[in-house]
């Protein structure tokens, strides 16, 4: 069995490990009732969308492992639409697992239902950018015989964290926030605007339509050769 397979080893240790940081992260951002704050005084607090926020940073990287996997074990020849959606795959499936903590975190943000459709849905559309960007990055790493590790993740992490700081260097900048997926998710639960949105779904959309591009030319060098 393929280790990008669904239910290969390496996937179910993937799953497992995004179910369960993603299920600390959710019972952090629960809140004590007051009769339990009461008796037991907590120096620590989170707040309530701890859940999100971990959650989007821990499927991006579940994303960019998936596209290094898939990438050690695809060929060269494989179909554009066929690749697709083996990237598809994993997406849906982790989303899928998670569904039962969405369900929950509504209690924790009640006025943001909306917001955490989108929150996923987006997630759905970053990792599928993210994805893309590890398995190019893997095929080259192979090319050269080269480990494409600290690349893949040093990349995701500035994808993160670079427009965010950006962002939040100075107001006339915030718009920049929507592009770290870490951003966007606090505007989308803060509320976010129209701008917000377009900007932090537009940027992933690109980077897909142009990575399956440049992956239609591969297609067309291997198939005249």
């Amino acid at each position: 069995m393929r280790s990008d397979h669904v239910f290969s080893t390496s996937s179910l240790q993937a799953y497992l490990s995004l179910i369960l940081l993603c299920g600390i992260a959710l019972a952090l951002s629960i809140q004590p009732s007051l009769r339990i704050a009461a008796l037991h005084v907590s120096y620590f607090s989170y707040a309530p969308r701890l859940f999100h926020l971990t959650f989007v940073f821990l499927f991006g990287m579940f994303a960019v492992n998936r596209g290094a996997v898939i990438a050690a074990n695809t060929s060269a020849r494989i179909l554009r639409l066929k690749l697709v959606f083996r990237f598809l795959e994993p997406i849906a499936c982790g989303l899928l697992l998670l569904l039962p903590y969405f369900v929950f975190s509504r209690a924790l943000l009640p006025d943001r239902i909306a917001g955490i459709f989108i929150l996923v849905l987006y997630v759905a559309v970053s990792s599928l950018f993210f994805c893309l960007v590890s398995f190019r990055l893997e095929l080259r790493g192979n090319r050269r015989r080269r480990g494409a590790f600290l690349l893949r993740y040093g990349l995701y992490a500035a994808f993160c964290l670079v427009p965010f700081g950006i962002g939040m260097s100075h107001r006339s900048l915030s718009v920049i926030l929507s592009v770290s997926p870490i951003g966007l998710a606090t505007r989308i639960i803060g509320g976010a605007s129209a701008i917000d949105l377009s900007v932090g779904f537009l940027v992933p959309s690109i980077g897909i339509l142009w990575l399956l591009t440049r992956l239609r030319r591969i297609d067309r060098r291997h198939h005249a050769i």
